[in-house]
């Protein structure tokens, strides 16, 4: 138990996300992260990633449904596996983004409970 308790804590010391600091008073900018997804019925996905990993800003362009270069903001959400994100409206719709390995799934549910899903590729 003593050679393990050390051992555990610097793992999870070295695991934490310690502030970026550049010297300077003001903000440093962070390091984002955009990804590109091809989808089912010539839908399209362009992600990009926080560099904390809390955020999501999805451009989506959904033919289906008439839309081209919608922005979606979401914040990142309880997963069993992956990533999830979600933006939940209630004047308008709920947005629901999942990623694994190189495949995304994002869905949208309407007021009316109407609800489309699209899955997508890198």
């Amino acid at each position: 138990l003593l050679v393990v308790t050390p051992t555990i804590l610097l793992l999870a010391a070295c695991a934490t996300n310690a502030p970026i600091n550049n010297g300077h008073s003001g903000h440093k900018p962070q390091i984002q992260k955009s990804y590109a997804f091809s989808c089912e019925d010539n839908s399209k996905v362009t992600a990009i990633y926080s560099a904390n990993g809390k955020f999501a800003n999805l451009s989506l362009t959904l033919p289906k449904l008439g839309l081209r270069n919608k922005r979606v903001n979401l914040k990142r959400a309880v997963s069993g596996s992956g990533a999830r994100y979600v933006k939940e409206s209630s004047s308008k719709a709920s947005y629901e983004w999942q990623t694994k390995a190189n495949v995304g799934v994002l869905s949208i549910r309407s007021v009316n409970d109407r609800k489309y899903s699209v899955t997508c590729r890198l």
